[in-house]
């Protein structure tokens, strides 16, 4: 199976789960034509869902990524992402793991006071050796 959009809610998957997951998207292994996948889980670390991954925080003020509307499930206008985590699949192409939950901008809307202060505190978590990077029960995943 080979699927555009991938939701699921309240899904039992552990960060070793999400983690093979998305190593064998990186790998070319699996779901080549996933395009986005939304899912809510228990807490996760993300330091354990991307060991070995590659990762690399954004900034909001400085990076954003225009993601198409997709057909009837998905988003009806296009979106921004700004910010968030970025992994590249074997053959170049960019995926983004949203770290702000559900929140999109529109074109020409800058980051937001309160993005930028997450974005700071998830930095300090992110560069430190003894600290777990948890995030609330989301997993969004775009893939561009």
């Amino acid at each position: 199976m080979d699927t555009e959009q991938i939701a699921a809610n309240n899904i039992d998957l552990s960060e070793e789960d999400l983690n093979m997951f998305l190593r064998s998207w990186q790998e070319g292994k699996t779901n080549q034509g996933l395009r986005v996948c939304k899912l809510t889980v228990d807490f996760f670390d993300v330091r354990k869902v991307l060991k070995d991954c590659g990762g690399q925080l954004m900034d909001p003020r400085t990076t954003k990524l225009k993601f198409p509307k997709l057909g009837k499930y998905g988003f009806i206008d296009d979106v921004w992402i700004r910010g968030g985590i970025h992994i590249r699949r074997n053959d170049g192409r960019l995926a983004v793991i949203q770290t702000n939950n559900y929140v999109y901008w529109r074109e020409g809307e800058g980051a937001r006071e309160e993005d930028v202060k997450e974005y700071l505190r998830n930095l300090e978590i992110w560069n430190s050796e003894n600290r777990r990077f948890v995030r609330e029960r989301v997993f969004n995943f775009y893939i561009f």
